[in-house]
């Protein structure tokens, strides 16, 4: 007697649906871990910025300066607006997988208008695929 599986519309098995997510899932969590971490750990504490007052400032004084002035100038912003509209322009899933890293770490980091935008730019390609 032959075996019939049930496909769904667009070809997988139903209980492989759940794999689809397993890579956003993923990097959604790291990059909202590693934004949490770095806000609340290494940039809002006044005690890190004091640190950095001494000259010669600590090593991680730079990075921490680096990552400041991306979120002054609305870098986390800007980048998960333009890979979040590119990947729903072009249907590229890894831009889109960028927009929703990016577009996490600018909410989490006071980018949030442009990074909204460019998050749900992004989880309109990856919802649909």
């Amino acid at each position: 007697m032959p075996h019939s599986t049930t496909l769904l519309p667009d070809g997988r098995r139903p209980g492989a649906a759940w794999k689809a997510w397993l890579a956003p899932l993923i990097l959604g969590g790291i990059a909202l871990g590693l934004a949490l971490v770095a806000r609340f750990l290494w940039i809002e504490p006044s005690t890190m910025g004091l640190a950095c007052a001494p000259v010669p400032p600590p090593w991680w004084c730079s990075p921490r300066t680096g990552v400041i002035l991306v979120h002054q100038y609305d870098g986390w912003g800007l980048v998960a607006l333009g890979s979040g509209l590119l990947a729903l322009i072009s249907r590229w899933y890894p831009m889109a997988l960028l927009g929703l890293a990016s577009g996490l770490i600018g909410l989490v980091l006071y980018n949030a208008g442009l990074a909204a935008v460019g998050l749900l730019a992004a989880l309109l390609l990856i919802i649909r695929r």
